[in-house]
């Protein structure tokens, strides 16, 4: 079965922790460069743009892609798996979830307030205590939709 619809998929962290905090675990040169490149990005950004970003001097293509592999792992970035392809983005330090533009990747970050009460209760009402969840919602932004 064929299909035009670029699937997306967040990692994204409960708990999360400042990108200073980050940097404060390894403060490498690179790894510096890197999150300053991240600083200077407000859209999500594949480790191979990022690298063409730095440009003269820039650490390896294989340790941007670990810097970004380990701030994601540390809930410092979001990651947007498209098409195969991982992009990084800083997001805020609270908790919240995303709407996802399937066409572009447009995102939308969210308050997660209402959608942590949303799964307690339904996880409570059907007899579980809840430990984690994902939450995104996919859709077309209104550029995309026209």
């Amino acid at each position: 079965m064929e299909s035009n619809t670029t699937m997306i998929t967040f990692t994204s962290r409960v708990s999360r922790i400042t990108i200073e905090n980050a940097t404060m675990k390894r403060n490498t040169q690179q790894r510096t460069r890197v999150t300053a490149a991240l600083t200077d990005s407000r859209e999500f950004i594949s480790a191979q743009d990022l690298h063409a970003m730095l440009g003269a001097g820039a650490p390896s293509l294989a340790t941007v892609y670990r810097t970004l592999q380990g701030l994601s792992e540390e809930g410092a970035v979001d990651s947007v798996n498209r098409n195969g392809e991982s992009l990084y983005r800083l997001c805020g330090t609270a908790h919240h979830h995303h709407l996802v533009c399937i066409d572009c990747a447009a995102t939308v970050e969210l308050d997660g307030d209402e959608i942590e009460q949303w799964a307690v209760r339904n996880a409570s009402e059907h007899g579980f205590t809840m430990t984690t969840h994902i939450a995104e919602i996919y859709g077309r932004c209104a550029t995309c939709s026209t």
